[in-house]
């Protein structure tokens, strides 16, 4: 209380004083002193969250260049039918038969589909458009003359019993349809890492004289069947949408008449992709788009090479992230290629384990970064990070780098072998799952769902073979819908600088500096009250000093030092963005 009347009694005083000066001084006039402004003019606005302006995300309705719209004749249908028709009646009947021996014709494809097919009562004429070659698969006894409309490829007699599958791709398709065990050859052996069949395919040696081509119906090679008689292509590429790489499945249906079951598999696969894409994406969940980069390196070119497909764009965006699109494609000097990575919130590379000893150590040295490199980097950047410069990411020290998000597509393999290979384009949905999780570990923390392609190479994960066919997921036969996910997050992947800078201040300073700021707080009321009763004694004849705002206009003319946004890149090698991923984009 003593204090509260000390105060009341220095206010009393200076009031007093005030009236004595005001009548023994006469008034002055106005002075001309310049009086500077008692506030600073606004800062520009800043952001230290900003997606690096080369990344392009391609939207999910977008189809490959290559791609045209085909649809069949048949409307679509979505549930497995068995047909009223004996196809061994087919056997006797003419080429030209009113009868059809195809009542479950395969639905309407979507635009991304790369073939397309014609019905007849007796066979169906295939259109491969990826490699605009056409087909006749016919049911009857004897192959039908289709005259010289078109130049067929080849005649191939349905439905298929075996299969030669020189593109192991085809392996992952003829599962879903439950064709496992009817393959009999494959073009590498080491390539089979499903568990779905139990009897193990033979190598399809075109250089042995005693190859029983006999044993399969037809072969399925990568791209033209060049002179064999039973070949015909598959066309699978990275041109193409993950979606549309996931229609061949109806594709390879048209070879066993399982039209009506490929519908239902694709609808499901479709289904799930897009429940998860739609997921990922919905608006002001996700706060920080994490930059991905796929890349690769060529032993034979000694070039790396970072994909930019229309594949990987689409299953990039879909998985709620951002491709980086970078300067140069195919860097030859590690340290080129480093610049291209310094975004990068996740690397996923599928460069073959012996280019680098198989170890993130030896990756790491492969492509010049170190641990000690790496901390003089983090470290530089906090340094020149402030309140309104964003965090730019060192050439030594990028995301993926800090955060241990280097990956790999060998969780599953068979010596050196990939799973995602032999039925990575089949499973578009599983990828896609994969990459949302690679992101956000806890996105499926209800399900406790197990990656199936991608393995956290930084964290130690080990590659191995695949499950049973059971877990392994051979086919969608006890399919069910897969549950939207309510997912949210807004952390980002630059460090929290702010937080390293901040420092409490001690108790006693705080006393000190609240103490000194209610003195400072009493001198400015004594000083407005002077103010007012100097007014009113001099009945409004003298005006306050008008503030100067010479200060406002040197800001609005540019004079003024401005901290800027850091938008562009460094003029050095480092040619950094801000942070690591963009935000809200």
């Amino acid at each position: 209380m003593k204090a509260v009347y000390l105060l009341f009694l220095v206010l009393y005083l200076s009031i007093c004083i005030v009236f004595a000066q005001e009548e023994s001084i006469t008034p002055e006039a106005p002075a001309t002193t310049t009086v500077a402004a008692t506030t600073e003019p606004p800062a520009p606005a800043t952001t230290t969250e900003a997606a690096p302006a080369t990344t392009t995300e391609a939207p999910t309705t977008v189809a490959a260049a290559t791609t045209t719209t085909t649809t069949v004749a048949a409307a679509a249908t979505t549930t497995t039918t068995t047909s009223t028709v004996d196809a061994g009646d087919c056997l006797s009947a003419d080429a030209f038969s009113t009868t059809d021996f195809f009542p479950n014709k395969l639905g309407a494809l979507d635009a991304s589909a790369q073939f397309s097919v014609t019905y007849s009562n007796t066979y169906k004429l295939v259109h491969n458009r990826a490699l605009d070659e056409y087909y006749v698969l016919y049911c009857t006894r004897t192959q039908p003359d289709v005259g010289n409309t078109f130049q067929s490829k080849t005649f191939i007699q349905i439905p298929v019993k075996s299969f030669a599958a020189i593109d192991t791709r085809a392996l992952g398709y003829l599962d879903l349809l439950g064709q496992s065990n009817n393959i009999a050859y494959v073009g590498n052996v080491t390539n089979v890492t499903s568990s779905c069949s139990n009897r193990t395919p033979a190598l399809f040696d075109v250089n042995n004289p005693n190859l029983d081509r006999s044993a399969y119906d037809v072969a399925i090679y990568p791209n033209s069947a060049n002179n064999d008689p039973k070949g015909v292509g598959l066309g699978i590429n990275y041109a193409a949408t993950p979606l549309g790489n996931a229609q061949w499945v109806k594709y390879f249906s048209l070879f066993t008449n399982q039209e009506s079951q490929a519908d239902t598999i694709y609808s499901n696969i479709v289904t799930d992709y897009h429940t998860f894409r739609d997921s990922i994406n919905e608006a002001g969940h996700i706060s920080y788009k994490r930059n991905i980069t796929f890349m690769n390196y060529d032993p034979s070119s000694t070039r790396f090479n970072l994909l930019q497909d229309q594949y990987f764009r689409n299953l990039t965006s879909d998985a709620g992230a951002v491709l980086i699109t970078p300067p140069v494609l195919q860097p030859a000097d590690p340290s080129v290629m480093k610049g291209q990575l310094q975004n990068a919130s996740l690397v996923i590379d599928l460069t073959p384990a012996t280019a680098f000893q198989s170890t993130v150590d030896g990756w790491q040295s492969w492509l010049g970064y170190s641990k000690s490199a790496m901390e003089v980097g983090i470290a530089a950047a906090e340094k020149t990070t402030g309140s309104s410069r964003g965090y730019v990411n060192s050439f030594d020290a990028p995301p993926f780098l800090r955060n241990e998000q280097l990956w790999r597509l060998d969780l599953v393999s068979n010596q050196g072998a990939l799973d995602y290979w032999t039925r990575g384009m089949a499973r578009p949905d599983l990828m896609l799952q994969d990459l949302i999780q690679a992101q956000f570990p806890d996105y499926f923390k209800s399900s406790s769902r197990k990656r199936v392609f991608l393995r956290d190479f930084d964290g130690g994960e080990s590659t191995g073979t695949a499950a049973g066919s059971e877990d392994y997921g051979c086919n969608l036969n006890h399919w069910q819908r897969a549950a939207s996910v309510d997912y949210t997050n807004t952390a980002g992947d630059a460090p929290d600088v702010a937080s390293k800078k901040s420092s409490k201040l001690p108790l006693a300073v705080i006393i000190g500096a609240g103490v000194a700021g209610g003195l400072v707080g009493l001198s400015c009321l004594v000083t407005a009250l002077i103010l007012i009763i100097r007014k009113f004694k001099n009945n409004g004849s003298q005006r306050f000093t008008r503030l100067h705002d010479e200060t406002n206009n040197e800001f609005n003319q540019g004079n003024l030092d401005r901290d800027p946004m850091l938008m562009e890149e460094n003029n050095g090698q480092a040619g950094g963005r801000l942070g690591g991923s963009g935000r809200g984009l």
